[in-house]
């Protein structure tokens, strides 16, 4: 009896060894299977976003193919228009390159006939134009500080069309044009009168020397 029980006490006990030896088994080829699928599932997971990726791509790659004969159907699609636009183009081209041609000989025909000579000189002796000439020409010279004047200076003290100098059969002559501050020759305020060669003038402060070409 006491033998039988020592016996079965001892198959318990190497029954419950052996039990805890297949769990500890179990347990760890476990989490093997389980260290093994989440390696698997890693690699199947990047094999299908490369296979995604590579999907995208190559649905785009026709679109940019296709834009690119488009580009080039359009460039060409202007080119041919400028081509065939241009032809016409050239009598429009002629025709405006001979009335240019037109247009500039007569501007060189007035400048003929309005062409004045140069018959004398007013040369500044003071303040910042001191040592600028000024050319005389025949006929009408209008002098001040506006910019279509003949003979521009620039004083504050004189008027936007101050005087003006007529040569006219030979002879000088300087008026002022109602002038605020007058008009001097040789230091003599005047309203009219006719100009020698050496002559001082005054215009506003400006001080000026006549010379006279004839």
């Amino acid at each position: 009896m006491v033998w039988d029980f020592l016996k079965n006490l001892g198959r318990q006990k190497l029954n419950a060894v052996e039990a805890g030896l297949k769990a500890k088994a179990t347990g760890a080829q476990a989490k093997a299977q389980m260290k093994v699928a989440g390696k698997i599932n890693q690699g199947i997971k990047g094999a299908q976003d490369k296979a995604v990726g590579a999907v995208k791509v190559k649905a785009q790659k026709p679109e940019q193919k296709d834009e690119k004969p488009q580009q080039k159907d359009d460039k060409m699609g202007l080119f041919g228009k400028k081509k065939t636009e241009s032809a016409p183009a050239m009598p429009a081209v002629q025709e405006s390159e001979a009335s240019f041609g037109d247009k500039t000989q007569f501007i060189q025909v007035v400048e003929e006939n309005e062409f004045k000579p140069v018959v004398g000189w007013l040369v500044a002796l003071n303040g910042a134009l001191k040592g600028h000439d000024f050319r005389i020409r025949d006929g009408k010279n209008v002098i001040g500080t506006a910019a279509d004047t003949d003979i521009v200076l620039t004083d504050q003290y004189m008027s936007a069309r101050h005087a003006v100098i007529r040569h006219e059969e030979g002879m000088f002559v300087i008026v002022d044009l109602d002038s605020t501050n007058g008009t001097y020759v040789n230091d003599q305020r005047c309203s009219k009168e006719e100009l020698i060669d050496n002559d001082r003038v005054r215009l506003g402060r400006t001080e000026l020397k006549f010379k006279s070409l004839y």
